[in-house]
């Protein structure tokens, strides 16, 4: 009788899970469009932070306006692309003549990296061209290329830096500015001060990768954790999470904490940020924001553009890669396409157009901001409503 009652309880419980499957798969989204107009859609899907997809279609209709999507012409032989950077990540490198890690080249590997790019045609500009083509609207040369190195480590300036001189390239080390002003002997060597400021008077760079945000934090009773930089953590003395305003003043607290460091060891008088493990959210974006951080950095792959606020990068710190195959993934970087609605170009940040079943699936949010709609998404009722007016800081509330 026991036997044949868990058999039923299981029963039961596939039967819920098969329920909710099926409701999520054919639930439908009802949108109230810009005009006042509704319509309730199943062309519809949710990428990567809640970006609404809706079909090409259905978002002319709601948003009253033209969109199209094509690909970039075509390019002269080599020019792989033009009017964007390709930004290149590193970490760590070794002396040795072999890497026992994936993700640390040896010093051989890193310059045959230099020598190739110069070898296959490709530009190696400097962090402040990279700011003047951002923030400026100045021109880049064709398949231009910005070398970055994360966390600091003292192989930068004990392996790369000779090998970037031997090349006369520049490049851009975010620090963790903690792990500085306090050395623990027990870790991999990072860098100090002083040898920041020599070489920052050969052409280097050094930003901001957080004072101490540079770890992930527990976000939940059970113990879970998520980068401290982009997630409420749990005070487990009072069994809550952070509250909104808490981790604002938290991050924005320790943000400003590396900035002021870096003035005062380097001078800087200009700034930039890569997110730890390129995890990051509005709220942070903000608190970047209002302390004069204008330039920002994560770790998703692609090449970079005026329309991307959040810069990408392109992960070649990978022992395992070929030269062929570090110099040749530079050359196919997959081309850019370009949306349009009333025939402006739409910034879009990471969230491309999809082809799914013949049906052209188009992000909302940068659309919306590209034509000053705000955006007010419910996914627990699934209704999404548009309105006419100014933006709000991310232009998306989210419930």
């Amino acid at each position: 009788m026991k036997t044949n009652r868990r058999y039923i309880y299981v029963a039961i419980l596939l039967f819920i899970f098969w329920f909710a499957l099926m409701d999520n798969v054919t639930a439908k989204l009802e949108i109230t469009g810009v005009d006042g107009y509704k319509i309730t859609t199943d062309n519809y899907t949710l990428a990567q932070d809640h970006e609404v997809m809706l079909a090409k279609d259905v978002a002319e209709r709601v948003l009253n306006a033209r969109i199209s999507w094509q690909e970039q012409a075509a390019l002269p032989q080599g020019i792989y692309y033009k009017d964007q950077v390709a930004v290149l990540m590193y970490h760590h490198l070794t002396g040795e003549s072999v890497s026992l890690n994936p993700g640390v080249l040896t010093a051989g590997q890193f310059d045959e990296h230099m020598q190739l790019l110069k070898q296959e045609g490709f530009q190696v500009i400097t962090m402040k061209q990279y700011r003047q083509f951002m923030l400026e609207n100045a021109l880049v040369p064709d398949n231009a290329v910005l070398l970055t190195f994360d966390d600091g480590y003292e192989s930068f300036y004990t392996l790369a830096f000779p090998i970037l001189q031997k090349h006369g390239y520049t490049a851009a080390n975010f620090i963790i500015a903690s792990d500085v002003d306090n050395p623990d002997g027990k870790k991999v060597p990072k860098l100090t001060w002083e040898q920041m400021r020599e070489m920052k008077s050969a052409g280097m760079s050094f930003y901001n990768h957080t004072y101490n945000l540079h770890h992930y934090g527990i976000v939940d009773a059970e113990g879970g954790t998520r980068p401290a930089a982009s997630n409420l953590l749990y005070i487990n003395d009072e069994n809550r999470n952070e509250l909104n305003e808490e981790y604002y003043r938290r991050v924005i607290g320790d943000l400003a904490l590396a900035e002021r460091r870096l003035k005062e060891e380097l001078g800087n008088i200009d700034s930039a940020i890569a997110f730890p493990y390129g995890s990051f959210n509005d709220r942070l974006l903000e608190a970047s924001n209002s302390i004069g951080i204008d330039l920002k950095f994560s770790i998703r792959e692609g090449l970079c553009s005026r329309m991307t606020p959040v810069a990408p990068r392109i992960n070649k710190g990978d022992s395992t890669l070929s030269p062929d195959q570090f110099i040749e993934s530079l050359k196919h970087a997959e081309p850019m396409m370009e949306m349009t609605i009333n025939s402006s170009m739409v910034p879009l940040a990471w969230t491309q157009p999809q082809l799914r079943d013949g049906i052209l699936l188009v992000p909302l949010s940068p659309l919306c901001k590209a034509l000053g709609v705000e955006m007010d998404y419910d996914p627990d009722t699934r209704t999404l409503k548009l309105t006419p007016g100014s933006l709000s800081t991310d232009g998306v509330t989210l419930k």
